[in-house]
């Protein structure tokens, strides 16, 4: 009893057929054992299983003509830890999987005794002492051919009864699954199963379902001895019920031990003409006989050293197996690998070609592509960088001479301009990509101005608008520049520009950026006051107007809002992000920016102005008051300016002017 407690319970719909698979793996060895060489011809299985959503009712029987329980199985089948069947694996516990399992067993065998053929029937039950019942031992008819037959009624409530299939079909799947090596083996008996109204017969089952065999490679490892390996075009069927499509089956004495999912490592779905078929591999050997534990349910190593047998022993194998549906994949993923380099230019390091061979076949995502590239630039750098410690090295000890020298020159040029040129051609695409998004962004504010959700400070905000607020010890609020802004848009002049001061109190400006109803005070309306350095000598103003706006206050008049906050700049009464008084002289020059569409008031107030050269914006230039101009430039003038100014690095880096978010 205690021995039948400490068997590990089943967690999966596998793990609760094990009772059945061991008696059909009994059965298989008592036919092979008794027919020997003729067992494919000769030796007889029939299971029937009887099972339903319920599982109010399930019993099973396996039936088979192999030696019965004669005088030397008998005293295995009432031993515990025999070693009867030590050299094929067993290990005298499938039958404690039975009492586990099922409420009530029944035993029924004919043997060949000493004295003629004789029937013995008993019932084989869950106790501490006397778990042999109701036996009966008498004669048989000297006719009468060895035979084992068991009948299992009801599951234990113990992971049996909530993990065993209730639908007749995943029955036949994981049967086929777990006895795969079996079925196509050159030792398989006739095997009949019945599962509620179908019937079906193994091994000739398996000509439905394996469209194409390379069996029984021999392996030769110095790590894990001879393992032979076979290797099957399989229907999908063969992987209907089991979690992914493509596996290696680690086999321990004739049994399924372990179902490795290769997908991750081939990159494949479905593959062939109809994309219908999955692949499944069998590997066998001495390794992992010698390597099961006693229930032949888990080996006694750790699962990374079957990840390391399927790499270094069978990869190589099954790429050549699966050549040409991988060499299509592989298309698929010099697709990937061009969209990845394209945005990032950084970790393009070779063609295609080299990039490819850096990442494991049939790997899609985008991600790990991205990951492996970057490591193998890292290190490409890495060994580069180390050249050039050690011609330095050289050259302080006197140890180069001239040619050598210009070589590594050369060479550390080189290496650091083509380094440069990826970065450079990084940085370039991030732009596109800003230009793109914000000309969207446009577009979705101006379709419906009353839906603010496109103008949200983690949207709109996080490209134009170079704020932030920080919570410090206090709890009280703190706005900060933020690290990185895209303000380079509107005037290169402000790429590396830092805010410092808005016309809106930062309370308030802390107070928005938490409220979900006005999120946007902080970008339209109100004018941002950056600078490149802390010398007041320049001061750059900008000030968003929500796109598609048409309808203004008379108190909006932008230059009035303008020339407002310039006075009180130029006065002395803000104070900057740091809480110092913002202190400027009238040497500081002004230029200020104002972003919206020019239509209705706006287009009136500004009506005066100097046009731009190329007449889509507008300028005022003071005559006095402050030193500089205010520049009135439309939304689409904007993004059509930022693209123009950037349109030659764009061309250099080989990019497209088709937006990166337009459809394909």
């Amino acid at each position: 009893m205690k021995r039948i407690d400490r068997l590990p319970k089943p967690k999966s719909v596998s793990a609760a057929m094990q009772p059945l698979f061991e008696a059909i793996s009994n059965a298989i060895h008592s036919v092979q054992n008794r027919f020997a060489e003729t067992v494919s011809h000769d030796g007889q299985i029939h299971v029937t299983v009887n099972t339903n959503r319920n599982k109010d009712e399930v019993w099973a029987t396996v039936e088979d003509n192999g030696l019965g329980l004669d005088e030397k199985n008998w005293d295995a089948f009432t031993e515990t830890d025999t070693d009867n069947k030590i050299s094929i694996g067993g290990k005298g516990v499938g039958r404690l999987l039975w009492l586990d399992c099922f409420q009530k067993i029944s035993v029924v065998s004919t043997f060949k005794a000493k004295d003629g053929m004789e029937r013995r029937s008993f019932d084989f039950v869950l106790k501490q002492d006397d778990q042999i019942q109701n036996e009966k031992a008498e004669a048989a008819e000297s006719t009468d051919s060895p035979s084992f037959f068991v009948r299992f009624d009801g599951l234990r409530d113990n992971g049996y009864l909530s993990n065993f299939p209730g639908r007749d079909s995943f029955v036949f799947q994981h049967l086929t699954s777990h006895f795969l090596p079996t079925f196509i083996g050159k030792t398989c008996p006739q095997i009949s199963v019945y599962v509620g109204d179908e019937t079906r017969h193994y091994p000739a089952e398996i000509d439905n379902i394996v469209h194409r065999k390379l069996a029984d490679i021999r392996l030769e490892t110095d790590d894990y001895g001879l393992l032979f390996l076979t290797l099957m075009e399989c229907d999908k069927v063969a992987s209907a019920d089991l979690k992914g499509h493509h596996f290696v089956h680690f086999i321990a004495h004739d049994r399924t031990v372990q179902s490795q999912s290769i997908d991750g490592k081939l990159g494949l779905k479905y593959f062939g003409d109809d994309g219908d078929r999955v692949f499944h591999a069998i590997l066998t050997g001495e390794y992992l006989d010698k390597n099961v534990n006693q229930e032949r349910t888990a080996f006694m190593f750790e699962d990374v050293v079957l990840d390391r047998i399927i790499s270094d022993v069978c990869t190589s194998h099954i790429e050549e197996f699966l050549k040409a549906p991988l060499e299509k994949l592989g298309g698929e993923q010099r697709e990937k690998i061009e969209q990845i380099t394209e945005s990032y230019p950084s970790v393009a390091f070779g063609d295609t070609e080299e990039l490819q061979a850096k990442i494991p076949s049939g790997e899609l995502k985008e991600d790990a592509i991205y990951g492996h590239l970057a490591r193998e630039r890292f290190r490409r750098d890495q060994r580069q960088a180390e050249k050039i410690k050690s011609v330095l090295s050289r050259l302080r000890g006197g140890e180069a001479d001239a040619s050598a020298f210009s070589a590594a020159i050369t060479e550390a040029g080189n290496a650091i301009e083509d380094a440069e040129q990826r970065s450079l051609a990084e940085y370039v695409v991030r732009r596109k990509v800003v230009l793109d998004f914000i000309e969207i962004l446009l577009e979705k504010v101006r379709d419906d101005t009353r839906d603010s959700s496109y103008q949200r400070e983690d949207i709109l905000h996080s490209f134009i608008c170079p704020l932030r607020v920080n919570t410090i010890e206090d709890g009280t609020k703190k706005v900060e520049s933020a690290s990185s802004h895209d303000l380079w848009i509107i005037d290169e002049r402000l790429t590396f520009a830092q805010y410092f001061s808005s016309d809106v109190e930062f309370s308030t400006l802390s107070q928005a950026i938490e409220s979900d109803e006005r999120t946007d005070v902080l970008i339209f309306d109100y004018v941002h006051g950056l600078r490149q350095t802390e010398e007041p000598s320049k001061v750059l103003l900008v000030e968003f107007k929500r796109p598609g706006r048409t309808n203004y206050a008379d108190n909006e008049n932008p230059q009035s809002q303008v020339e407002r906050y310039v006075r009180q700049l130029q006065g002395g009464g803000l104070s900057d992000v740091k809480g110092r008084p913002i202190k400027l002289d009238d040497r500081t020059i002004f230029h200020c920016f104002i972003v919206a569409d020019i239509v209705g008031k706006l287009d009136e107030w500004t009506y005066t102005w100097q046009h731009t050269a190329d007449g889509r914006g507008r300028l005022y230039q003071p005559q006095s008051g402050f030193r500089g101009s205010i520049e009135l430039i439309g939304w689409d003038a904007l993004l059509g300016d930022a693209r123009a100014r950037n349109q030659a690095f764009f061309d250099r880096a080989g990019i497209s002017g088709k937006s990166y978010f337009s459809p394909d």
